[in-house]
């Protein structure tokens, strides 16, 4: 069923997957991007059925029915901070992320659109926007993407936990609020998706150039965010991460 609806999810990932950049979120570009810009290939896109309803593309795993997403990720950091990113492609910015992963970013977006999340800004970027540009740049909360909640289980543990268990807010000196990432999707700028380009999958402190972000207070503060060493396994860890549709239900559930 996916796989003749292939080129029609390529463009939808560089067309209408990506959003155009507001004014000041621009700022939020990593130094390095105008290289990436000449480095990063577009890789080509295969999807494979590998069960009644799991298909593949690449290193990512996802099944039709019941929505998940599961990839290899590995511990990169345990400790310290600040941290911006949950995960970041290997070749992203590692020395703020707990989680990186050689999975492309693109082949991640596809995976999403295949199983048709929902992508969108909303109001999560509004907070970074002054009152001027606000009133004609804001977005509302109905907008915003699918809400998403991530966790990860390390091999050979029977362990599963949720991301925001592996993260510390320096405020309160405590876990990270329970909660999901809102699906914001990225943006394409001069053909090519920054996604890729940057290797920014799950953000912390905002980025719209990631895939997901989060609307927890303090998303648009750098330094608040920091590992949590007491939960999380040692650098060089390898395990399963895996996206699933938010619910207050899952929550619970895994706490």
């Amino acid at each position: 069923m996916f796989s003749r609806y292939l080129l029609l999810i390529a463009l939808v990932v560089f067309l209408a997957g990506g959003m155009s950049a507001r004014s000041q979120e621009r700022e939020r570009r990593a130094p390095a991007a105008d290289a990436a810009k000449e480095e990063v290939p577009k890789p080509e896109v295969s999807v494979q059925k590998v069960g009644e309803t799991l298909y593949r593309v690449g290193e990512i795993e996802f099944d039709a029915k019941t929505r998940e997403i599961r990839f290899p990720a590995t511990v990169n950091m345990n400790e310290g901070g600040p941290l911006e990113y949950i995960l970041v492609n290997e070749k992203g910015k590692v020395h703020e992320s707990i989680f990186t992963t050689s999975v492309s970013p693109l082949y991640l977006q596809v995976a999403l659109k295949l199983l048709r999340y929902k992508a969108g800004y909303g109001d999560v970027f509004d907070r970074l926007l002054s009152p001027e540009v606000l009133e004609k740049e804001g977005g509302s909360a109905e907008d915003r993407g699918d809400s998403i909640i991530f966790t990860f289980q390390a091999e050979g543990s029977a362990a599963t936990i949720p991301a925001y268990e592996f993260v510390i807010d320096g405020e309160s000196a405590e876990a990270m609020t329970p909660g999901g990432w809102t699906y914001t999707g990225s943006v394409v700028e001069d053909g090519l998706f920054m996604a890729e380009a940057e290797g920014s999958i799950i953000a912390i402190y905002l980025d719209h150039l990631a895939l997901f972000n989060m609307t927890r207070d303090g998303a648009d503060i750098d330094e608040r965010w920091g590992a949590r060493s007491s939960v999380i396994p040692e650098i060089g860890t390898k395990g399963t991460m895996t996206i699933q549709p938010f619910t207050e239900k899952k929550v619970l559930k895994e706490e």
